[in-house]
């Protein structure tokens, strides 16, 4: 398919849920650009661009661009292209640290217009003390929190690191659904979700809050 052809209505978009989205859209501050890489030839990649064409529709705040892998690389090296659909959140032409790769549909909707919420502004409030131990954060840290779509802890700790992430430049927090990825299943034996590996070397298993998961993170210099 060519990618210019891809509709930006979803099915995955009902008329509450779009209603309910504009509500929370209503509130955002900042422009901010959804950058999704996808194979036009898997129906995977072309049902998240659906999505977030759709998505962006919802708000003049938002804006989708679609790309293939080989353009995406060459443009966004920053995002993880290797596991499509990836989709990255831009603010002001800069990666936020926050990603997706798959579809988020089901409960990880919600992750989703979160993301969007959060990075764009105003956001969900962050108590004080806890920026004020992310903003110490020096060293680059990656977080992936593998998920399925119809768990419902998941899509909250996806929220939680990817808030972080919006909050601090050294945080990149990524949504994976695990079930696109059985490479990735076998390489980090998971069993449980969700399960959230940080810096490819300590896994958390269930969902974590922001104090648990920074006494992580501060022990990386």
């Amino acid at each position: 398919m060519d990618i210019d052809k891809i509709s930006s209505k979803s099915s995955l978009m009902t008329p509450e849920l779009e209603e309910q989205i504009k509500g929370v859209f209503a509130k955002l501050e900042n422009n901010l650009t959804l950058v999704c890489v996808i194979d036009p030839e898997d129906s995977t990649s072309v049902e998240m661009a659906e999505l977030v064409g759709h998505v962006a529709s919802l708000s003049d705040k938002l804006s989708c661009q679609l790309y293939d892998h080989v353009q995406a690389q060459e443009q966004f090296p920053e995002l993880d292209t290797s596991l499509l659909p990836a989709t990255g959140l831009y603010r002001q032409e800069q990666y936020t640290g926050i990603s997706f790769h798959g579809v988020t549909g089901g409960k990880e909707m919600n992750s989703l217009i979160f993301a969007i919420y959060n990075a764009s502004g105003p956001g969900q409030e962050m108590e004080k003390r806890i920026k004020k131990k992310l903003d110490k954060l020096t060293h680059k840290n990656q977080i992936k929190v593998f998920v399925s779509l119809s768990c419902h802890h998941c899509a909250q700790q996806v929220i939680t690191c990817q808030k972080m992430a919006a909050e601090c430049e050294a945080i990149e927090a990524q949504m994976i659904d695990a079930r696109l990825y059985p490479e990735l299943v076998e390489k980090y034996k998971i069993e449980r979700i969700p399960m959230t590996v940080i810096n490819e070397k300590e896994t958390l298993l269930g969902s974590k809050n922001m104090d648990e998961i920074y006494q992580i993170l501060r022990t990386y210099k």
